[in-house]
């Protein structure tokens, strides 16, 4: 009997398991998707899907996508995420774009095997019409591993435009994460034309941790007599694995009757490049004429790892008896190490009665991926009057490097001239270029002047360059004058320093004839000063 009772123990307790617990493994999984929209015409699909392979392993993927179109806006939200027990994963993307035909469209898939993420978000927002149009986008992922680490990505754009003729605005973008790798794209373009006025912007960014790239540009132009003005601004960016490329562009025009204006700024960034991190350029022009004008706005900036480029064109033109033309631009280059500066700027102002008087202004700024760097700021201008009026002209051109690898100069050019007479005509040229280690200028003003009584012509040329840390200097200035029924005066003042070679031309001839009384003189002087740089210029454009 007691043997029996024995076996019976054993029996129950290690046959049946009936006095010891049975551990069981248990995968708690989870997933959802939705879409959602707005607009004349509404697509949307979503879907879940669990599954364990045959070696055991437990996963789920889900996917969310929607497209929608409409007259005047559409918009789509979507969301898609799921956990496989403690490992889960989340994604959202919301698209809206608003103006007279617009389309929003977003497409989410995400999964989870193992300890394996997958995630993709795509976004696009596409826009035209006339007036005001925006293009949005807004998205991230986030997922976390069975130990709670977490790893977060994001992505947005903006897009929009302002123009009475016709406006479009376009951006998109792409973020395909795992835990250890990360590809996104981006895209963003905006572009518009009107009367009288127009605008066009983007901002845009995407990254994870410590991998983001951001692009930000904006151009705005103004005619004050309904003439025509473009703008564009357009960038794109790649971030894969350990390579980033960013493209920014700026582009627009502006011309009419009466006076324009064109300023346009822009910004790429990348926080990964560990020598060059920022790069900003700027452009700004204005032109002021009785008659017509036009400016116009280039740019282009790139970062590709570590190295970066940047190119602004500005330029401005007016025809007409009085001219006056603005242009300045520059590029600044920012990293953790050090800040650099490049500026170019100048102007041109003239004064007369003949509708055929002009004056142009130019300014260029350049660093190519080898780090030279170029800067040229050219004036050009006539001012002529045949009515007895007095005709002048001055003009100024500048250029400045400030804290590039621990150097920083400048240089400029300027002329005044002017003249009186029955008849009187001021011609002027100057520009400033710096090219790399070398530095060129020149100055140059002519006047004339004709009739009887008193006239005279005026002229001045100014040039400072830098060449191998000296300071060259110099100053030409001449008159010519003269009192009689039949007089003609001329004036010529020049000053160039090319390659380290100066020239300089001053001069002045004076005639004069008639009955009675006749009396001429002429004078001209010339400075030159030369200085040894010794101190660097403080960093500029410090924000």
């Amino acid at each position: 009997m007691r043997h029996f009772l024995l076996l019976l123990f054993f029996h129950i307790s290690f046959v049946d398991n009936s006095l010891v617990p049975r551990i069981k493994r248990q995968s708690d999984v989870g997933s959802n998707a939705e879409t959602n929209g707005n607009g004349d015409t509404v697509l949307t699909d979503a879907s879940t899907q669990h599954f364990k392979s045959p070696d055991g392993v437990v996963g789920m993927n889900v996917s969310s996508n929607g497209n929608s179109s409409g007259i005047g806006s559409s918009n789509i939200k979507t969301s898609a995420g799921g956990n496989v027990g403690d490992t889960n994963i989340d994604n959202v993307a919301n698209v809206m774009s608003v103006g007279d035909n617009s389309n929003s469209y977003s497409d989410i898939f995400a999964a989870v095997e193992g300890e394996k993420f997958t995630s993709n978000v795509v976004q696009q927002g596409r826009v035209a019409g006339q007036g005001a149009t925006l293009s949005n986008v807004n998205g991230g992922s986030s997922m976390q591993n069975h130990n709670g680490e977490k790893k977060n990505g994001f992505s947005y754009g903006n897009a929009g435009g302002t123009g009475s003729i016709d406006t479009e605005a376009n951006v998109q973008t792409q973020q395909s994460m795992s835990w250890d790798q990360l590809l996104a794209r981006l895209m963003a373009s905006a572009t518009a034309s009107g009367v009288g006025s127009s605008q066009s912007n983007v901002d845009m960014g995407t990254g994870s941790g410590d991998k983001n790239i951001t692009i930000s540009g904006l151009v705005s132009g103004l005619n004050s007599n309904q003439g025509i003005v473009n703008s564009l601004v357009k960038g794109n960016g790649m971030i894969n694995g350990t390579s980033e490329e960013i493209v920014g562009t700026m582009y627009g025009v502006a011309s009419g009757k009466g006076n324009s204006t064109l300023v346009g700024a822009s910004s790429i960034v990348s926080n990964q490049s560990s020598s060059l991190g920022e790069i900003q350029a700027f452009g700004n022009s204005n032109a002021f004429s009785s008659g017509n004008t036009s400016v116009n706005l280039m740019s282009n900036t790139n970062i590709l790892d570590d190295t970066g480029l940047g190119v602004v064109h500005i330029d401005g033109k007016g025809h007409g008896t009085d001219n006056y033309v603005v242009a300045s631009n520059g590029l600044k280059f920012v990293n953790a190490e050090n800040d650099a500066a490049f500026m170019g700027s100048g102007n041109v102002k003239g004064i007369g009665s003949d509708q055929n008087s002009n004056a142009s202004q130019t300014v260029e700024t350049a660093v190519d991926p080898s780090g030279v760097v170029k800067i040229i700021a050219r004036s050009n201008g006539q001012s002529m009057s045949h009515d007895g009026k007095n005709a002048s002209l001055t003009f100024n051109d500048n250029g400045l490097v400030g804290g590039w690898r621990n150097s920083s100069y400048s240089g400029y050019a300027n002329g005044v001239g002017s003249a009186n007479g029955k008849d009187s005509n001021v011609t002027g040229q100057g520009f400033v270029e710096m090219n790399g280690d070398s530095m060129n200028g020149n100055s140059s003003m002519q006047a004339f002047g004709t009739g009887s009584g008193i006239i005279s012509a005026d002229t001045k040329a100014v040039l400072n360059v830098e060449e191998n840390g000296v300071q060259r200097n110099g100053t030409v200035n001449g008159i010519a004058s003269a009192d009689g029924n039949n007089t003609h005066v001329e004036s010529l003042s020049v000053i160039s320093n090319i390659d380290g070679f100066e020239t300089v031309n001053n001069y002045q001839k004076i005639s004069s004839s008639g009955a009675g009384a006749s009396s001429v003189s002429a004078s001209s002087s010339t400075i030159f000063k030369r200085k040894k740089r010794y101190s660097v210029l403080a960093k500029i454009l410090k924000k």
